[in-house]
């Protein structure tokens, strides 16, 4: 009956390996078929990172992804219509125009929190490089999610931030 038991609990381990294993490689082939720049799988329901190309989007739309929420400045990219093709796939875009690190502030926070409380569906969060992503997702972490500074932090370095940090600590030491 042990030996049962034991290969029981064995097949069990071995079966709850391979289901994770599938469910990151799933996410790391997503990442690798991607042009984005610091393409990141942040959770289950995020992909960060920067600016995506057409075929990014045709991807993540195969992919059941269904919103873009673009934190880009007005005028900060023009190679094509994002907007124009996140509808024509069916996705919901949502921007939210962020022009550096002076308009990386709490009322910006507070609609980028708003945006992401609207549901549960996969979602593309990008600015050009991944930076500013992460810069709102330790602001929200920190306003909204009752996070420390420090934790908010480790959760904006997970989503991209970089050269924001500064910024980012600054505004929690306000706040």
């Amino acid at each position: 009956m042990f030996k049962q038991l034991n290969t029981l609990v064995s097949t069990t381990i071995i079966v709850a390996s391979l289901s994770v294993s599938a469910v990151m490689a799933h996410g790391d082939e997503i990442n690798h078929h991607l042009t984005m720049k610091n393409a990141t799988q942040y959770s289950s329901q995020y992909i960060t990172g920067g600016q995506p190309s057409i075929k990014d989007l045709q991807e993540l739309s195969r992919n059941d992804l269904k919103v873009v929420v673009n934190l880009r400045g007005e005028g900060e990219f023009g190679e094509f219509d994002e907007k124009e093709v996140v509808d024509s796939l069916g996705m919901t875009y949502i921007s939210i125009p962020v022009s550096g690190a002076g308009e990386v502030n709490f009322e910006n926070v507070a609609k980028f929190n708003a945006a992401l409380k609207k549901g549960t569906d996969k979602t593309l969060v990008h600015c050009a490089s991944g930076n500013r992503v992460g810069a709102f997702f330790a602001l929200k972490a920190f306003k909204y999610d009752g996070k420390s500074a420090d934790e908010s932090l480790k959760i904006g370095k997970a989503a991209g931030l970089t050269s924001l940090e500064g910024k980012v600590k600054a505004l929690m030491s306000e706040h």
